[in-house]
């Protein structure tokens, strides 16, 4: 992403922030989309910051991941127990606990792979150490 793009995209989250800190000040109840913004904020700053600081990007990024699978679980829960007793339920909330699924098969998918490729270079690597 540009750096252009990357700043806006910090101030439109953390301005989303600003609001639904409001929002749950006035409703009294944190929803699970309220971290959204907080998220695009996070992703944002991770996006900035991975030239000059890698470390501290990644950890965004990490704190981003975690923020991101915990508030789609908790809606997707919801709904799903809502859509299986057959009582009103969210679309998008639904919709969002099957996104998180996907998300968590295809990171776990992709680190079993990454294991299993150094896990064949390491073996390569021993058998040609011991001819």
């Amino acid at each position: 992403m540009s750096r252009r793009i990357s700043q806006g995209a910090l101030v439109v989250g953390s301005i989303g922030v600003l609001i639904n800190i409001v929002d749950v000040i006035g409703a009294g109840r944190l929803e699970p989309h309220d971290v959204f913004p907080a998220l695009v904020a996070l992703g944002a700053g991770g996006d900035l910051l991975k030239e000059r600081r890698p470390r501290a990007a990644k950890v965004l990024r990490a704190v981003a991941t975690v923020l991101l699978v915990s508030a789609g679980s908790v809606a997707g829960a919801r709904a799903w127990t809502a859509f299986l007793r057959g009582t009103t339920y969210d679309w998008l909330d639904l919709g969002l606990g099957v996104l998180v699924v996907l998300y968590v098969a295809v990171g776990a998918g992709h680190q079993l792979a990454r294991l299993s490729r150094r896990a064949s270079t390491s073996r390569r690597n021993t058998s040609t150490l011991t001819e």
